[in-house]
């Protein structure tokens, strides 16, 4: 069968999705012990500061990161035959397309968590420097890139199975 357990142990997204979480908790533990009380928050379309607020915000990106793990692992026990998927469901294709279904949800769910890891960073950073450059973008672009082209992977499979 040509699913994402063929190429990854699927057995890996789960650890590494909470890996992911945790690490955006450490990491906020770090950094807000050591940047000043405001930081900015908001710049305008220059990459000029326009709003700063308290350092203790840092604290909402691992909340919603820990919000979306338990909402898209809640979303594994959906019934596969209520999954939408982009394909015509048949007795050939049945187990082929929810078994990429499933695989499609596990990888989304750890690229949106790359995602907010890389927000995350990114906002420290900016926090850090007053700025915003090139490592700040790359560190929000880069994880976003990847999974639309992860998840892209999973619909032309699903398309051919």
């Amino acid at each position: 069968m040509n699913d994402v357990s063929s190429r990854i142990n699927p057995g890996v997204f789960g650890p590494l999705s909470i890996c992911l979480v945790l690490a955006g908790w450490v990491m906020a533990a770090i950094a807000i012990s050591a940047l000043p009380a405001q930081v900015p928050l908001h710049f305008g379309a220059d990459g000029t500061v326009t709003g700063t607020g308290s350092s203790s915000g840092l604290w909402s990106v691992p909340a919603l990161a820990t919000a979306t793990y338990v909402f898209m692992t809640a979303l594994q026990f959906v019934p596969q035959e209520k999954l939408n998927v982009p394909v015509t469901i048949t007795d050939q294709n049945r187990e082929p397309v929810y078994s990429l279904a499933r695989g499609l949800m596990r990888a989304a769910r750890v690229g949106v968590l790359f995602t907010f890891l890389g927000v995350e960073w990114a906002e420290i950073h900016v926090a850090g420097t007053g700025a915003i450059d090139t490592a700040a973008v790359l560190a929000v672009a880069l994880p976003v890139v990847a999974m639309l082209g992860w998840l892209t992977s999973f619909f032309v499979r699903m398309a051919r199975a």
